[in-house]
């Protein structure tokens, strides 16, 4: 079964666009979930999943 990624625009008020988004697996919650983060929404998932998309 393939996992759900939510995302985020957090946009945080920091000079550095690096962590304008964040995504997260949507069946271990956002409290218990790894992240990833980007620039752009697809990076955040790509770095989510390439960093903890192994995981069960």
């Amino acid at each position: 079964m393939e996992r759900k990624v939510i995302t985020s625009h957090i946009f945080p008020p920091i000079p550095v666009r690096c962590f304008d988004w964040c995504a997260w697996f949507d069946d271990l919650g956002a409290d218990c979930s790894p992240y990833g983060y980007g620039r752009t929404e697809e990076e955040a998932i790509e770095d989510l999943l390439e960093n903890f998309g192994e995981e069960d």
